[in-house]
């Protein structure tokens, strides 16, 4: 259950343009948001963990579908995960995705693809065949605009083909505390001091600049010409680190991976205080300069990062697959509950 204070948190995120989703890495608790008001009451999206069955992903989609029906599919939507054993390889990647999205069954599904650099061409495909997709893992601007180039191929393909696009949403993640964490432990092996400025500043640098390029990038007139198809606008989701940060990610159109204990733990600090993100990138690029002069590239953790986390996700399935709950018969879907980063 989310207390009161929670509960004005969430409607504060909201209305500053912020989508909060459920984050659990438990199928039991994932399940038990579906059955009770925190998702659907509190929570209008949901990040499925694996090891959740079929059923499980059903009833949570079920919940959503009528916020996701009301909204056009800006919200009420279910990340779904995706087995990530052949991540590097675009045909099996897509083939998963496929076999996934047949399983679940549900308009306001996403496969979870990790973004790997096969992860935005399997994306566009998926877009293409009318597929809303979550494009985890994404840790550096770079990559997501692979991630946004595929995202505005797929819609083109899918306009050819004459499928409607608002069928097919798509949302960025970027796990904010995973990079910091990654970047704050290069600073210890070269005794950069606990205080410095740089401590804990290149994940909302990052942030800043994944947010300034997407504005960049949907401001074309090819984009408008999308948009006026029915395209739904890319949302970004951002991961949390443990001691929360929610209030330093506050920007129109991007949303929060929070699980209860978060929020309730960032509800007991001060309230927002707007809007963090627009028109910051020139501060973004200060603080990605002063990483870079110490010897610590951001871009070069979060490669580093990708291949670590990959590798971490790829070890939970391969353990833990025929452990969890079971695939659905005939589907191909098979899940193991390991966690996994946004």
């Amino acid at each position: 259950m989310v207390s009161q204070g929670a509960g004005a948190l969430l409607k504060q995120l909201v209305s500053e343009g912020v989508s909060p989703w459920l984050s659990t890495q438990d199928p039991g608790d994932f399940d038990a948001g579906a059955r009770y008001p925190t998702l659907g009451g509190h929570f209008h999206n949901a990040l499925a963990p694996a090891g959740s069955s079929v059923a499980q992903l059903r009833r949570a989609c079920d919940v959503l579908l009528p916020v996701y029906e009301i909204s056009k599919g800006a919200v009420g939507q279910v990340s779904v995960p995706v087995p990530p054993r052949r991540a590097h390889d675009v045909k099996a990647m897509g083939e998963a995705a496929r076999a996934v999205h047949r399983a679940v069954d549900r308009p306001n599904a996403l496969v979870r693809i990790p973004m790997t650099p096969a992860g935005p061409r399997v994306l566009s495909d998926c877009l293409a065949e009318g597929i809303g997709v979550h494009a985890s893992m994404v840790f550096s601007d770079e990559r997501y605009a692979e991630v946004l180039d595929g995202y505005l191929d797929g819609l083109e393909r899918s306009l050819s083909c004459g499928r409607p696009l608002g069928a097919a949403p798509m949302v960025a993640s970027f796990p904010v505390g995973l990079l910091d964490v990654a970047v704050d432990a290069r600073l210890d092996e070269l005794s950069v001091g606990p205080r410095h400025e740089v401590r804990g500043a290149a994940g909302l640098a990052v942030a800043r600049t994944m947010y300034r390029l997407r504005e960049e990038r949907l401001s074309g007139d090819w984009w408008r010409v999308l948009r006026a198809n029915g395209a739904p606008q890319p949302r970004l989701l951002w991961g949390t680190g443990a001691d929360g940060g929610v209030g330093a990610l506050v920007g129109w159109n991007t949303a929060l991976a929070l699980s209860v204990d978060t929020l309730e733990a960032a509800a007991r600090k001060p309230e927002l205080t707007g809007d963090t993100l627009l028109n910051a990138d020139g501060e973004a690029a200060c603080a990605l300069r002063a990483l870079e002069r110490l010897g610590v590239p951001a871009r070069q953790v979060a490669a580093a990062l990708e291949t670590e986390e990959l590798t971490r996700l790829q070890h939970g399935w391969g353990v833990r697959t025929g452990s969890g709950l079971a695939a659905s018969p005939g589907t191909g879907y098979s899940s193991a509950p390991a966690a996994e980063p946004t």
